[in-house]
């Protein structure tokens, strides 16, 4: 029974890209976390000016 060997150089190339692609992406998905994280920051400060913000401007 004869077996064949694969060569590694494509497989390696192709591993690379791999590594790469999914670097990109953890990168770009860090980056729309701390994007939505900032954007709940700014939920509860605009709620509250909303609610309360005629009330309080009326004041002055």
């Amino acid at each position: 029974m004869a077996t064949a060997t694969l060569p590694t150089a494509s497989n390696s190339r192709s591993r690379v890209g791999t590594t790469t692609s999914a670097a990109v992406l953890s990168v770009l998905g860090t980056i729309a976390a701390i994007g939505i994280a900032a954007t709940s920051l700014l939920v509860v400060p605009i709620a509250l000016f909303v609610a309360f913000g005629p009330s309080l401007l009326s004041r002055f």
